[in-house]
This record gives structure tokens, sequence and C-alpha cells, in this order.
């Protein structure tokens, strides 16, 4: 009501300002009715918005670049493959632009690099960078499970555990003859390990986690191609969850140093046979 008052107050006397007053008398006028609207209004907007997200609508360079990385990604366009403006955009009914923006982004991400004889060329990955890959990783990945035991929720670990469980019914028995969906099952490993990432939290190391797996992670089918690798594998799995409802950091650290070597000797391996 006091609001009410200074405002009424105001607006009565600006005819009886000069120029000069008139112009502070209605700026002030101004802001004392957006104090008093927004308190009016306060207790409306928490109530009715407070679940509201925004979510903004993707450009065309942005939906290009997702079809390109998630190609890239799950090798269906392959390694030392070359990609052409003319011919990307025109496979896909979009102008060169977008592709020029998103060849931009995937180069920024060491996914593709320039072709001298136009467009780009997707990166292919040799053994030394596999293995600076996988000793950083070791470095990173050891230090985030140290504060993912101590930070870890009941609820991401009930995420990990259903992830896990979607595992179990896509894997086939030993004589049913069913083949293993390889893109699908590392896409449920990415997940896994993406939950751990975000339980130790700290906005940078999730940034540099994801630069540093970044390079192997359209490798990742091939550390799950046996049945073998694939059962210690998922074994491992519920074994870090666990370790992790006991806290047991020590242990942790152990199993995720060789989860890490084994996964990189695995693509190594392969690496070295594609080489041949």
């Amino acid at each position: 009501m006091e609001i009410k008052k200074i405002l009424t107050w105001f607006t009565v006397n600006v005819f009886m300002c000069s120029c000069i007053q008139s112009t502070l008398v209605c700026y002030l006028t101004r802001c004392f009715f957006r104090i008093y609207h927004h308190r009016a209004h306060t207790n409306m907007t928490k109530l009715q918005w407070e679940d509201a997200e925004l979510k903004a609508p993707k450009t065309r360079s942005e939906q290009v670049y997702d079809l390109l990385r998630e190609r890239i990604l799950n090798q269906k366009i392959k390694p030392g493959e070359a990609l052409m403006e003319v011919a990307v955009s025109e496979a896909i009914g979009v102008s060169r632009t977008p592709v020029r923006e998103a060849f931009r982004l995937l180069q920024h991400e060491g996914l593709v690099i320039r072709n001298p004889r136009g467009g780009v060329l997707v990166t292919e990955l040799t053994l030394e960078e596999l293995k600076e890959v996988s000793d950083l990783r070791l470095v990173f990945e050891t230090y985030s499970i140290e504060l993912t035991c101590e930070r870890i929720t009941q609820e991401e670990i009930a995420l990990l555990e259903a992830t896990v469980r979607e595992v179990d019914e896509i894997m086939p028995s030993s004589n049913s003859g069913q083949e293993i969906d390889l893109l699908r099952l590392g896409a449920l490993n990415t997940r896994f390990h993406d939950i751990l990432y975000e339980a130790a939290g700290g906005p940078y190391l999730k940034r540099i986690l994801a630069i540093i797996r970044l390079p192997i992670l359209r490798y990742r089918p091939f550390s799950l191609e046996t049945k073998k690798q694939r059962e210690r594998s998922w074994e491992e799995h519920r074994m870090i969850i666990n370790l992790l409802k006991t806290r047991d950091k020590k242990e942790l650290k152990k199993l995720i140093r060789k989860h890490v070597k084994d996964a990189g000797n695995a693509v190594a391996r392969k690496l070295d046979k594609i080489s041949i």
C-alpha cells in the first residue's frame, strides 16, 4: 500500500514539475511501478514457472553437425573417409553453409581434418595416439572415480543399476545364437560412464574427460567384440556399483585403472590388425 501511495503522489505532481523534473518524476514513477509489479507477481511466478525449462531449437548447422558426428562415432562414416561440402549438402538436402559450419565444429573436436583436395577427412587413430589417450584416461579416470565415490547419490547408483539391467536384457545367452547389437551395447557403456562422470561433479573435469575419451568412442565396440570381453566388462561394472555402495575408494581406483587398461588394450589389438 505504501508503494501505491507514493506512485499516486508522483502521478498527481507530474504536471506541476518543470521539464527536467517531469523527466525525473516519470523515471521514478516507472521504477516504483516495476517494483510494485514485481512484488505483486513474485509468488505467482515462482509457483507457475519453477519447473519450466526453455529448450532452444537447434540451428541447421547444429543438426548437420549432430548427424555427421553420430555417424562418425558409430563408424557409419569410416576413419580416413573424405567428406565434401557439395556431396554432403546434396545428400541431406541443405545448403553448403551449415555443412561448412558442421565441418568446422567437427574439426575443432579432432574428428576430422582439412583435406588439401577440398572438404575434410575423418581422422584415424594411431597406436601412438591411442597410448597417449589411454595414459591420460588412467590419470583422470582415477581422479574422477575418487570424487564419484565421495559424492555419488543413491539415485545415481540406481541409474547405474538400471543400465546394467538393460544390458542383461540385450545380452544373448550362450546357446541362443542371437547376435549382440554392439552399437547399442557401446551406447549403454558410454551411458554408464557418463553417470559416473556426472556424479563426480566439476564442469572442468567433465570437459576434460569428454575431450580425452572422444578419440576412442568410435572404437569402443572393438573392446566389446568377443563374448569374454563383454562379460568381463559388465562384470566389472557390477563390481564398480558394489564398491560405490561401500565407498571403497582404494579398490575402486584399482578396478577403474584395470578397466581402462583392458579397454585400451582391446582397441590397440584391433588397430594393429587393421594396420597390417
